[in-house]
Formats: C-alpha cells, sequence, structure tokens
C-alpha cells in the first residue's frame, strides 16, 4: 500500500507534463492497491507475490523516471514529445550499456519479474528499432529461460512451488513428465500459459536439455520479433487504416483472454489428450529433490 501511494504522490508531484506516462503510474498505484486488497482477502498468495513485484517495478521505474527529470532537466522540457525524445537520446548516448541493460531486464523479466511482455519489448524498439530490438531481446529471453530450467533441474520442486504455488506445479508437472515434448511447445507458443514457469517445471522432469534449447531457439525469437515489429508500427501503422486495426486487435485479445479465463481447464483438456499419452515411460517425471 505503502508502495502504491508513492507511485500516486511520486506522479503528482514529479511527472508533471508527462501525459501518457504519468497515467500509466496512476494506473498501476490504483491497480496495485485494488489488486493487493483483494488478493489479500481472498488470500490467494500467488497473485499477491505478482501483484506485489509488478508494484515493485512500477515504483522503482518511477524513481527513476524522477532522478532523469532533475539530473538530465526533463523537466524543463515543456512538451511530452519533447521529454521522450530527450529520454530516448541519453538512452541512445549510452550505447552498449544502454543495450546491456535491456538485456538484463529481458533476463529478469523471464525469472523474476512478471512483467508484460509488450512492457519489455516495444521500448526496446523504438530506441534501435524492430531489428536489433529483436536481436537483444531475444538473447535475453533465451538466457532467462536456461536459467528457470536449471532452476528446476538443480534446486529441484521446493523452488518452483514457491514461485508458481503448488497447484499450478503440480498439474503443469504431471502434464509435462508424460511424454508432452508437444504439449511444451503448444504451451510456448499460446499466450495463456505460464511459459517461464513452464521452463523451470521442465526441468522437474526429464525433459531432455537438447530439445529444451532448440524449442527455446525457435519458439522466442518468433514470438518476440511478432511484438517488436507489431509494435514498430512498421507493419500495421497507428495512424490512418492501422487505427481500426488494432481497435480489432485489441478487441480479439480481450475476448480470447476472458475465454481463456473462463474455458482454460477445458483448453489443457483437450490438448492434453492430443499430445500427452499416459502412462509411464522415458518421459516421466523425476524424483523430487
Amino acid at each position: 500500500m505503502l508502495l502504491c501511494l508513492f507511485l500516486i504522490l511520486g506522479t503528482v508531484f514529479c511527472m508533471k507534463g508527462w501525459g501518457l506516462v504519468s497515467v500509466v503510474f496512476y494506473v498501476a498505484g490504483g491497480a496495485g492497491a485494488a489488486a493487493g486488497i483483494v488478493f489479500f482477502i481472498l488470500k490467494k498468495d500467488p497473485l499477491l507475490k505478482t501483484a506485489f513485484v509488478l508494484v515493485c517495478v512500477a515504483a522503482i521505474v518511477l524513481l527513476t523516471f524522477i532522478i532523469l527529470n532533475y539530473t538530465a532537466r526533463l523537466n524543463e522540457l515543456e512538451s511530452n514529445k519533447e521529454k521522450i525524445e530527450a529520454l530516448k537520446k541519453l538512452i541512445e548516448d549510452a550505447g552498449g550499456w544502454a543495450m546491456s541493460v535491456y538485456v538484463l531486464v529481458q533476463i529478469l523479466q523471464v525469472v523474476i519479474l512478471p512483467l508484460p511482455a509488450a512492457v519489455c519489448y516495444i521500448p526496446g524498439t523504438l530506441i534501435w528499432g524492430a531489428g536489433m530490438a529483436t536481436l537483444l531481446a531475444s538473447i535475453g529471453v533465451i538466457i532467462g529461460a536456461l536459467i528457470c530450467y536449471f532452476l528446476g533441474r538443480i534446486f529441484g520442486r521446493r523452488i518452483v512451488e514457491w514461485i508458481a504455488g503448488k497447484e499450478t506445479c503440480d498439474k503443469y508437472a504431471d502434464y509435462l513428465g508424460k511424454r508432452g515434448k508437444g504439449l511444451f511447445v503448444i504451451m510456448q507458443i499460446l499466450p495463456f500459459f505460464p511459459d517461464d514457469i513452464l521452463c523451470m517445471i521442465a526441468g522437474l522432469t526429464r525433459m531432455n536439455f537438447p530439445f529444451f534449447l532448440v524449442t527455446m531457439l525457435v519458439v522466442r525469437p518468433a514470438i518476440v520479433a511478432a511484438y517488436c515489429y507489431l509494435g514498430s508500427g512498421e507493419i500495421i501503422p497507428f495512424s490512418g487504416w492501422g487505427i481500426p486495426v488494432w481497435i480489432a486487435i485489441f478487441a480479439v485479445c480481450i475476448v480470447l483472454a476472458v475465454l481463456s479465463f473462463k474455458y482454460q481447464d477445458r483448453f489443457e483438456s483437450w490438448l492434453r489428450s492430443k499430445f500427452v499419452k499416459d502412462g509411464k515411460g522415458d518421459g516421466s517425471e523425476k524424483s523430487e529433490k
């Protein structure tokens, strides 16, 4: 609650003239407080942890903006566009250091920060272009996925249950532990599944590392490229005919999100029936550590 209060008050007093950026922090503060109260009352510990981490990230980003506002004198610029262009130039001037930080952010968002993909990928697209952002982000997410795999492989079920919750760990370990390689690939592609958690759970099973690595090298860059090139406006512009197309895309995404939330168990059961062969075999789960 204190972090949410900081987000709101810090935006009021220190983020004047930032337009949409300020709105994002207001939303983060308000939504974080509401989510925290609801999840605390309902005793949804995994969701409460996720909300807390997201609010922490938002608070760190806001603090960074506030520091840059005064050290780089961004607050002296009048328009939102001028402030963003000045911030972009600061990052570009940082060169390799900025790129290294961008890769690190991608690693962290896979391993410990449950951030939306668009929030992580699109800023790089706006700074370096879609091609370079795809390369840098792909390096980061692949490294992060490998870290997740070896966290499960080395430290076992206990750490995965702490991060994802026992129910989630049990369910997906059962899916992937019964020759569910095809199911694993499908779940990595579709946006309705906790793909980063699945990487940890894959480490709990006897899924061999070469298969896991090839899957990451093929699937993750393709997904990152889709976000970066669409987010750049090169394929679908953010003006003219692109506006109704984007509205339609967002509407479809919202409908799919609602349907996936409502019917995810049925969908998972259907996928499991198609890709998983029940019974013991070489894909059965490893013994717990």
